[in-house]
């Protein structure tokens, strides 16, 4: 009987322990684990796409190269909304009472610039245009305001440019 006593007592503080770490880590590592898979997942995705694009119709310059003439034209642009999880949150604010750079974000916004500049391609193509000139990024923040605390939630990149169709 004793022993039954004891194994119930025991289970009573693995429970009385184990739910409230649970509750506490239990979403943090959900994020950190399945986050950096489904965010490798479309890294490795978006440079397969890159490797499959040929030549790349895209440049910053203000005008067309070469002595072709434009047949037309159209402002084209294409955008992509992230934010961190969690886990790189949590890094983040971490990272930021030492400085330097904050890997957990600069790796989830390199993904995003590169996902709207080959989004960008991608449209252009399909579009039959021949060039994209003075392309450009802008990159804007939302924010949630909670208790006059504004944080960020999320971010929002947009790249843009003036497709070109030249007469052949």
């Amino acid at each position: 009987m004793a022993d039954a006593l004891n194994g119930g007592d025991t289970l009573g503080l693995v429970l009385a322990i184990g739910i409230p770490v649970l509750l506490t880590v239990g979403p943090l590592a959900f994020s950190a684990i399945f986050g950096s898979i489904y965010q490798k997942g479309k890294r490795t995705k978006l440079l397969e796409r890159e490797k499959q694009t040929g030549r790349d119709p895209i440049n910053n310059l203000s005008r067309p190269t070469g002595d072709k003439k434009v047949l037309s034209s159209s402002l084209m642009w294409e955008s992509v909304v992230i934010g961190p999880s969690w886990w790189q949150m949590l890094l983040g604010k971490i990272g930021s009472l030492f400085g330097g750079r904050l890997n957990a974000y600069s790796e989830t916004y390199d993904w995003a610039r590169r996902e709207a500049v080959q989004r960008l391609r991608e449209s252009v193509s399909a579009s039959n245009f021949d060039d994209v000139i003075n392309l450009r990024i802008e990159t804007s923040m939302m924010s949630s305001s909670s208790k006059s605390k504004d944080r960020t939630a999320a971010m929002e990149i947009v790249a843009y440019g003036t497709a070109v169709k030249y007469e052949n």
